[in-house]
C-alpha cells in the first residue's frame, strides 16, 4: 500500500520521511513488522498561485502494517510542521460519480455538485516518481 504524506516541508529529504515513518512500522504486537519499499517525493506547482506544494508517497508492505502507520502518523508535526497521512488513491471509479451524466443516468438531484472542485491547474515540476512497485527494499 502506498501511502501519501501532505504538505511536507520543502527542505525534507528521503532519509527524513523514512525516520518519521519508521517507528510507526516496529509495534511488538506486530506478527509480521511493516518494512518500507520505496520513498518518493512530489512537488505540485499550483499555476495560479504560483506556489509549491510538496508531498511524500512511502510504499509500505504489509497493508496491514501501513494502516497502523496511517492511524499513528495521521496529525503528528513533521520537522515543525503538522501533517496528513492516508492513503494514495491514484485512480478515481468514474462509474460512482454523480458528476458525470452518462454513469449516474442523468442523475438530477439536491446532492449532484454544479462544478468540479478539482484543480486543473497543478504542474509536477519533480517528477521523481518511479513506478512505485519497488523490487528491491528501502535501507532499512
Amino acid at each position: 500500500m502506498v501511502i501519501l504524506l501532505s504538505k511536507i516541508p520543502a527542505d525534507t529529504q528521503k532519509e527524513d520521511i523514512a525516520e518519521f515513518v519508521r517507528p510507526a512500522l516496529r509495534n511488538p504486537l506486530y506478527i509480521k513488522m511493516g518494512r518500507i519499499l520505496a520513498i518518493n517525493l512530489l512537488v505540485l506547482k499550483d499555476k495560479q498561485l504560483n506556489a509549491l506544494e510538496y508531498y511524500g508517497l512511502v510504499k509500505i508492505e504489509p497493508d496491514e502494517a501501513a494502516q497502523k502507520a496511517i492511524k499513528k502518523l495521521n496529525r503528528k508535526i513533521f520537522k515543525g510542521k503538522r501533517i496528513a497521512v492516508r492513503e494514495y488513491t491514484c485512480k478515481r471509479i468514474w462509474q460512482n460519480d454523480r458528476r458525470d451524466n452518462s454513469a449516474a443516468g442523468n442523475y438530477i438531484g439536491k446532492d449532484r455538485r454544479r462544478f468540479d472542485r478539482r484543480r486543473e491547474d497543478l504542474e509536477i515540476i519533480d517528477p521523481e516518481l518511479d513506478d512505485m512497485s519497488g523490487k528491491s527494499s528501502y535501507p532499512p
